[in-house]
């Protein structure tokens, strides 16, 4: 059976209590088994490296949804979220000001949406997957059952899944959806709504606000909901 979108609504409505309860749902299931951690999104620097394209804020080697929600986290979130290099990144037109221009370049020109995993499909399940499966493993009880490492400059994969636990940088930076920098439990939460949100129809755009390339939970379009009604006479 279709899911409703005023199901949807009404699932999300009362947002600030239910993704509390939620967080502290999967933070329970997830520290039964190892302690979570956030992890920090790797970026080397550019000065090490070599020359990255203006527009590659976090330097994987992609200009993808990422880069753009790192900046518009940075302008409408936190003014201090990225260093020197990436605002140098970041200010694609130079005019030495970093500001919603650059976040629509960035985002106009991206080769990978924001929560890809595989190059065929959009975010999805998958997406919650790895985001999970790659906070765990950081976990300080993890005790090396869960493994994975970083492959700088790798493509996203075309089918199949990451059996041998190498994801590519790019597809790591991915999953942070937010665009903090780090994986957190709230990455989960935003990416399993938004799934929702798309599946039950009631958006074509992983995006909740127009010119906001990063996914907050302040930015989830519930607001304005209203319980469907049947007048009587």
């Amino acid at each position: 059976m279709a899911v409703k979108t005023t199901e949807i609504y009404h699932i999300f409505n009362q947002k600030g209590v239910l993704f509390m309860k939620i967080r502290k749902g999967i933070s329970a299931v997830l520290a039964g088994v190892m302690a979570l951690a956030a992890l920090p999104v790797s970026a080397m620097s550019a000065s090490a490296e070599g020359a990255y394209a203006l527009g590659d804020v976090d330097m994987d080697g992609f200009i993808t949804g990422h880069d753009a929600a790192m900046v518009t986290h940075a302008l409408y979130v936190d003014n201090e979220a990225m260093t020197a290099e990436q605002l140098k990144l970041a200010d694609v037109n130079g005019d030495g000001v970093v500001d919603q221009s650059d976040a629509d370049w960035i985002h106009e020109n991206q080769v990978y949406e924001l929560g890809k995993t595989d190059k065929r499909f959009r975010m999805n399940a998958m997406t919650v997957y790895y985001q999970a499966y790659c906070i765990a493993a950081d976990g300080t009880g993890n005790n090396g059952e869960l493994q994975y490492s970083l492959e700088k400059g790798a493509d996203l994969w075309e089918g199949g899944s990451y059996d041998d636990k190498v994801l590519p940088e790019v597809c790591y930076n991915l999953l942070d959806v937010n665009g903090d920098g780090v994986l957190t439990v709230d990455d989960i939460l935003l990416t399993a709504f938004d799934v929702c949100y798309m599946g039950c129809g009631a958006s074509k755009t992983i995006y909740f606000e127009e010119g906001r390339y990063d996914l907050t939970e302040d930015t989830i379009p519930v607001d304005d909901y209203q319980p469907a009604r049947i007048n009587m006479g």
